[in-house]
C-alpha cells in the first residue's frame, strides 16, 4: 500500500525530543526522513536512558523510519555534501540554536537559492524572534514560563512540572501541523516557505482557562489539584483500590450522575443544582459525593458509570496502562525489532487512518548507518567516502 507522504524527502537536523518527535511523525507516514546527526557524536539523546545493550531507549523512541547520516556540517565537504541533499529535498527541519545554520550558509536564505520550492521549518524554545531568541530552552524551562507549572498542583503546594515532556511533543506535532499545510501551497503553488515555531508559544497557547479568566474577568486562577475551575464535579474519589475520576460538564448530566449513585435529591438542591452553585459549594457537595465512592472498587464505580453513560474512568498507573483493553483494542503498542534495543513494545501512531495508515519500515538507525547508502546516491564515490570517514567529516 502506497503512503501518503511517499515521495517526500525530508532533511532532518534536529535532535533531542521536539524535532525528532515531529520528524517521527512524517516517517510514520511513508515520508523519507534522512537525520543529520553529528559525525562520530550523534544525537544527543542517545546519551538519554533507559538503556538496553548500552543503547538508548530513548533514542530508540522517537527516531524510528529513519535514516542516519553521520556528517560534520562544520565542514566544508559536510556543507556541500547539505547542499546537494537539499537540491532534491522538500522539507528541512532543525532545532538548533538561533544563528547556527546562518553561521554555515545552511539557513533558509541560502538554501532556498538552490531550491526555491524548499520547505523550511525551524523549531526552538523562544523561536527566531524576540529578546530571548538566542537562548536554548528544554521543556521544564518552557512548562515554567508560560504559565502551565503555575497552575498544575495543589493550592498548598508548590507549582508542578506536567509530568510528559508536552513543552517537545506538542511543539512537535505543532511543527508537523505546520509543515503539512506549508506542503498543500506548495502543491498548489509551487513555493516554499519558512516555519517558525517556538515551545514557549505552543505552550502558552494550550494554557486556556487561566488566560481568559484572566483577560475577560481579571481573576488570576488558583492551583487547583485534580479538580477544573469550569466544571463540577470535575475530580477524583478515593474508591478501596486506589482513585476513580468524574467529568460532569452541564446540569442535566449532574442529574444522570446523581440518580446513578442513588442522591437523586442532590440535583434539586439549590446549593448543586447549576453548575455555577456547584463551583460556589464545592466543598459541601464533594462532602456528599465522596461516602458513595470509599466503599466500593473502582471497578464498582466504573460499571455504574458505564451504565448510566457518565463521563469517568480508573486512575491507572503505568502498569496497568500496559495491559488497558482500550490501548490494545486501538492498536496503540507496536513491537519493534531495533537495531539498537533489540525486540521492544512501543507507542505506536495515534492517528488511525482507513487507507493511508502509519506503518512501521524499520526501528531507529544506528549512528550513520546510512551514511554511505546516501552518499552514494548523491554520486560520491567510494574513495571519497573512505576519505570522508578517515578525516571525519562523515
Amino acid at each position: 500500500m502506497k503512503k501518503i507522504l511517499e515521495g517526500v524527502t525530508v532533511i532532518d537536523f534536529t535532535q533531542a525530543y521536539s524535532g525528532p518527535f515531529c520528524a517521527m511523525q512524517l516517517a510514520d507516514f511513508g515520508a523519507r526522513v534522512i537525520k543529520i546527526e553529528r559525525a562520530c557524536v550523534g544525537d544527543q539523546s542517545r546519551e538519554w536512558t533507559p538503556f538496553r545493550n548500552d543503547y538508548s531507549g530513548y533514542y530508540a523512541s522517537i527516531n524510528r523510519n529513519k535514516e542516519s547520516l553521520s556528517l560534520n556540517i562544520a565542514s566544508e565537504e559536510g556543507q556541500n555534501i547539505v547542499k546537494a541533499l537539499v537540491k532534491d529535498a522538500d522539507i528541512v527541519l532543525e532545532n538548533f540554536k538561533y544563528g547556527t545554520l546562518a553561521k554555515m550558509g545552511l539557513d533558509y536564505e541560502e538554501l532556498k537559492k538552490i531550491n526555491p520550492g524548499l520547505i523550511f521549518a525551524s523549531l526552538s524554545g523562544f523561536g527566531q524572534s524576540g529578546p530571548l531568541k538566542k537562548l536554548a530552552a528544554y521543556d521544564n524551562v518552557v512548562q515554567s514560563m508560560c504559565g502551565i507549572m503555575d497552575i498544575t498542583g495543589y493550592p498548598d503546594g508548590d507549582p508542578c512540572r506536567v509530568g510528559p515532556g508536552i513543552g517537545d511533543s506538542f511543539t512537535g506535532l505543532l511543527v508537523c501541523n505546520g509543515i503539512l499545510m506549508a506542503y498543500q501551497h506548495k502543491l498548489k503553488t509551487g513555493e516554499g516557505q519558512c516555519l517558525n515555531v517556538a515551545m514557549l508559544d505552543a505552550l502558552f497557547g494550550i494554557v486556556e482557562n487561566a488566560i481568559l479568566e484572566k483577560t475577560v474577568e481579571n481573576k488570576d486562577l488558583a492551583r487547583l489539584g485534580t479538580r477544573n475551575a469550569l466544571f463540577a464535579p470535575y475530580d477524583v474519589f478515593t474508591c478501596t483500590d486506589g482513585l476513580y475520576t468524574v467529568a460532569v460538564t452541564t446540569d442535566s448530566d449532574f442529574a444522570v450522575f446523581c440518580n446513578a449513585i442513588g442522591k437523586p435529591a442532590m440535583a434539586e438542591d439549590a446549593r448543586f443544582a447549576t453548575n455555577d452553585a456547584r463551583l460556589a459549594n464545592y466543598d459541601a457537595m464533594m462532602a456528599q459525593l465522596r461516602p458513595w465512592f470509599a466503599d466500593k472498587t473502582r471497578a464498582q464505580a466504573d460499571e455504574v458509570m458505564t451504565a448510566a453513560n457518565v463521563a469517568g474512568g480508573m486512575v491507572q498507573d503505568i502498569p496497568e496502562v500496559m495491559h488497558d483493553e482500550q490501548l490494545i483494542a486501538r492498536d496503540m503498542f507496536l513491537e519493534i525489532d531495533d537495531p539498537g534495543i533489540g525486540l521492544h513494545k512501543n507507542m505506536a501512531n495515534p492517528v488511525k487512518m482507513s487507507k493511508t495508515p502509519a506503518a512501521l519500515k524499520n526501528g531507529s538507525p544506528l549512528l550513520g548507518q546510512d551514511s554511505d547508502h546516501i552518499l552514494e546516491e548523491l554520486g560520491y564515490s567510494a574513495d571519497t567516502i573512505a576519505a570522508y570517514r578517515e578525516a571525519h567529516i562523515i
